[in-house]
């Protein structure tokens, strides 16, 4: 009777074990299914549940944030777990290329609320906060249960299309949705008189829709006509919007391959105030063929760039540009443009505003000595790199990126002892600023010891 008692008691104590693995398991944060797209949309079907999509990249830093900091917690597992199917897919691997193309994603990382009939209900992107990414699921189920879908308004649009009022208000809606509104934005501009282009309302509309124009809309060339309009308000922000029309347009043009789009891109360059964060033509082409894979070209812009261009500005122009970003700053927060922002992106914002170019010019040269270091094995092209990246470290001593870039740039070209070295240093100084990547950089060191590619 004893034995049989022990014997019930294991069994009890086994039920129990895997009853409190159960529950944790329940506490955990995010599940992300694996699987194919199609497999996902069957079992969201199954499940009646929307899904829940996280684009990411194997090189984007707020993707590893999100995926260290954000998605284990309990608190965020629990709204999205019970409301979703949850999917994480790389944007730049197998079926994620096509994926990121039909949903037109170009931002990492990007979150899309799907139904399970693989329509797009709503959109996310960023990094973000524990409470902001909970606030963003809870948002996307009440977009979903709207009473007025997508769809209704699309039938509407049909016969309402000639209404300034519906027309913004379609817009605001499809920004929800992460929708584009290129073409509305022009349809509304349409509809009212030329006088009424440069009004507040317009302006409101471009702080929305800015970051999407392209160079070939009429919202983009209205914001061209009347710049010293919207700059007395709004200066500098204007010219962000015009800059990011033509990367936007230099992106469209890489995917369709299509040159006359990439020649719009640059005729707009050509009419961009001198302040711009486009310092060249030669930025345009390098994010063209970059996108296009077309490496020889895209070196060959990157070496020009380089060497003829951020190697050549002194550290007294950079420090008085530095000075211009910080007054401009200044005079942005005193018009009350910033007031939306909370103190602590207000901080943030005027850090960077002290270094802006700095630290642009030291992140081109990091970026460009590092894809040349990942790309080539000519010594010539490595030398200059070398130069690239000793140069970043120069603006920027502190930066562990740079150093890790400079160390691995030593080491290909054959530099052992020195590039262990710095990759020792870097690593100390990775560990002591808990940055996100000093595994990688203690990979990265491990294999110089043994000999090994770090490319």
């Amino acid at each position: 009777m004893k034995y049989l008692d022990i014997k019930f008691m294991k069994k009890l104590f086994l039920l129990g074990s895997v009853f409190m693995i159960s529950l944790l398991g329940l506490s955990q944060g995010v599940e992300f299914e694996h699987g194919k797209w199609n497999e996902i949309l069957i079992k969201a079907q199954q499940n009646n549940k929307p899904i829940f999509i996280d684009f990411f990249t194997s090189w984007c830093a707020p993707c590893k944030l999100m995926t260290k900091e954000i998605f284990p917690l309990e608190n965020v597992g629990k709204i999205y777990n019970s409301n979703f199917v949850c999917y994480r897919i790389d944007a730049e691997k197998g079926e994620g290329i096509e994926l990121a193309k039909k949903y037109k994603v170009n931002l990492f990382p990007t979150y899309l609320f799907v139904k399970s009939d693989g329509t797009i209900f709503y959109k996310g992107s960023g990094s973000m906060d524990a409470n902001n990414f909970i606030a963003l699921a809870k948002t996307a189920l009440i977009e979903m249960n709207d009473p007025k879908p997508i769809t209704v308004w699309e039938t509407e649009y049909l016969t309402k299309k000639n209404d300034p009022t519906f027309i913004i208000n379609y817009m605001d809606k499809r920004s929800k949705l992460g929708l584009s509104n290129t073409y509305l934005f022009d349809d509304y501009l349409k509809l009212i008189p030329a006088e009424e282009r440069a009004s507040e309302t317009v302006m409101e509309l471009y702080k929305k829709e800015g970051r999407n124009l392209i160079t070939t809309s009429l919202a983009y060339s209205n914001l061209q006509q009347n710049i010293s309009k919207f700059n007395v308000i709004y200066q500098g922000i204007v010219n962000t919007f015009l800059s990011n029309g033509i990367l936007n347009t230099v992106r469209e043009a890489a995917i369709s391959k299509n040159e006359d789009l990439l020649s719009s891109a640059v005729s707009a360059y050509d009419k961009l105030p001198k302040n711009s964060i486009i310092r060249s033509t030669d930025e345009i082409y390098l994010e063209y063929y970059q996108r296009t894979g077309e490496t020889d070209k895209y070196l060959k812009y990157a070496t020009d760039l380089c060497n003829n261009q951020l190697m050549q500005i002194s550290v007294d122009s950079i420090e008085n540009m530095d000075k211009k970003s910080a007054r401009l700053f200044e005079k942005l927060f005193n018009s009350g443009v910033l007031s939306k922002f909370d103190s602590s992106k207000i901080v943030q914002l005027k850090a960077s505003s002290a270094n802006l170019e700095r630290n642009k010019i030291g992140n081109s040269l990091n970026r460009y000595a590092w894809e040349v270091f990942k790309k080539e094995s000519n010594t010539k092209l490595l030398q200059n790199a070398m130069l690239w990246s000793k140069r970043s470290l120069e603006l920027s001593p502190d930066n562990v990126l740079f150093s890790d870039t400079y160390a691995n740039i030593l080491y290909k070209l054959g530099h052992k002892e020195e590039a262990i070295s710095k990759e020792e240093e870097t690593l100390k100084e990775a560990i002591k600023e808990n940055y996100k990547d000093s595994n990688a950089m203690e990979e990265n060191l491990r294999k110089m010891k043994v000999g090994e590619k770090t490319w």
